[in-house]
């Protein structure tokens, strides 16, 4: 096929709000650019573009503008387009999270230059071998809820705590990873797949956190010609964090460069073992599907709304109290209006990798769900894509508690949302061509896990 990229520069003028936090913090400096990385596939008769930003979050207005302006420059269908951000905690005013608020015109900015990468990737498209394979990486991340003595459960309850027992849920250790070579062996670019908040960095510089050392290691050996397009897994639980190690707080620079000089160096491992010349006697399959959810959003009960209201008139400082009364109005007078809210999944198929993504901070459990199903042995699932809804807890962890439940903005629908989600995407991904099926052993210990059993590791997995 035909495959081309590109790479966009969005960092926001310095000053500008930074999001990601129940505060406001103003960007001092930039650490790093802020980039939005296409990437193009044709097969002559089909087109699909694949964009990933540095930026928190995506509207789906922003995304809905960008597909416009694409399609009229590109011919490809808006259909046909998956509009991703890394969730980088440092990135500009693209999202409305607590005391944060978006930037207008730096949303129109951000989404014209999404279609800017998509056509200058489609111009750069030449033509182009493409492998897919995994390898596997389980030392960065971890799942940041934890079970307390009570039997609830915490985000983040402090290192070590003494009332945390356990770790509630699962991480996903695959780094997934597309690659495409041109046909004189220069590897033109790849996608990287893995689930972990980029929350390391913090301070107030614009960053792509650790997705930039990812992008980092890739081009210090593959060389600066390689764009990397990185799409974030069903990470709404998992972060960098270590709960229950005894070690320094995994923040800042050193430790950005850490986890994403880690996920970038299992990246490699899984290119150099590639087979690009496997398909080369193939016209390889494009296709894509997707799904608009309607779904209820939850209802501020009259008690907690007065009690907000109380609140606000009482209270000066924004403490964590006073800024979840605030959302809590605010989501009340947004159900007014919006009382369902549109979640597009969508599922893609490029040669015998199907990439599956959500608008949404996804439980990292319901993301091992729907790899487990797809009838594609090699499996993408991405997070925060064509949209925005919120956090998608899972069921279990509705009735434990945690931040990531807590009504807010943040967190508004039902708690079978998720699974709807799940069902939707594994309806899609039924509905793609069969023809490139090659469903293949599983990684081990795929299924729930938590960080009390550490599973063999299995680098280098190629399908």
């Amino acid at each position: 096929m035909e495959v081309g990229f590109a790479c966009i520069d969005i960092t926001p003028e310095v000053g500008s709000v930074i999001p990601g936090g129940f505060h406001p913090r103003f960007a001092t400096g930039i650490h790093d650019p802020l980039l939005v990385n296409a990437a193009v596939f044709s097969n002559g008769n089909v087109k699909l573009a694949i964009v990933s930003l540095d930026a928190l979050s995506i509207k789906s207005s922003i995304v809905a503008y960008a597909r416009r302006m694409a399609e009229e420059s590109t011919g490809i269908p808006q259909a046909h387009i998956l509009i991703a951000a890394t969730h980088t905690h440092n990135g500009g005013p693209i999202a409305d999270a607590f005391l944060c608020e978006a930037d207008k015109g730096y949303c129109d900015n951000v989404a014209k230059a999404i279609a800017q990468a998509i056509s200058k990737a489609d111009r750069n498209k030449c033509r182009a071998l493409i492998a897919t394979g995994f390898g596997y990486e389980d030392t960065v991340a971890f799942n940041r809820r934890c079970v307390m003595k009570d039997g609830t459960q915490r985000t983040h309850p402090g290192k070590l705590a003494k009332d945390a027992i356990a770790i509630a849920g699962p991480i996903d250790p695959r780094v997934g990873v597309l690659a495409a070579m041109a046909t004189d062996g220069t590897l033109l670019g790849c996608i990287v797949n893995y689930a972990c908040h980029a929350t390391v960095m913090w301070g107030d510089e614009f960053s792509a956190d650790y997705i930039h050392y990812v992008r980092e290691t890739i081009k210090a050996v593959m060389g600066e010609q390689t764009h990397v397009v990185y799409l974030n897994g069903a990470c709404g639980d998992v972060t960098q964090v270590a709960q229950l190690i005894p070690r320094e707080p995994e923040v800042g620079e050193k430790w950005a460069r850490r986890v994403g000089g880690r996920i970038g160096a299992e990246a490699l491992k899984v290119i150099f073992a590639m087979d690009f010349d496997a398909y080369s006697d193939e016209v390889l399959p494009l296709a894509a599907v997707s799904k608009i959810l309607s779904l209820p959003t939850r209802k501020v009960p009259q008690q907690m709304l007065e009690e907000a209201m109380r609140l606000l008139e009482e209270g000066e400082s924004w403490d964590t109290e006073r800024i979840y009364a605030r959302e809590l109005i605010l989501l009340n007078e947004a159900n007014k209006l919006e009382p369902m809210v549109n979640a597009e999944v969508m599922a893609m198929l490029i040669g015998d990798l199907a990439i599956v993504s959500f608008p949404c901070e996804y439980f990292c459990q319901f993301g091992l769900d729907v790899r487990s199903a797809s009838p594609y042995a090699s499996t993408f699932v991405v997070s925060c894509a064509n949209g925005m809804v919120g956090y998608v807890p899972t069921e279990g962890a509705f009735r434990a508690g945690g931040y990531e439940t807590r009504l807010a903005r943040s967190s508004k629908l039902m708690p079978d949302a998720g699974i709807l989600m799940r069902e939707a995407a594994i309806e899609l991904l039924m509905a793609l061509p069969k023809a490139a099926v090659r469903r293949a052993a599983t990684l081990p210990n795929e299924s729930y896990w938590d960080a009390g059993s550490s599973p063999p590791c299995s680098s280098g997995l190629v399908f």
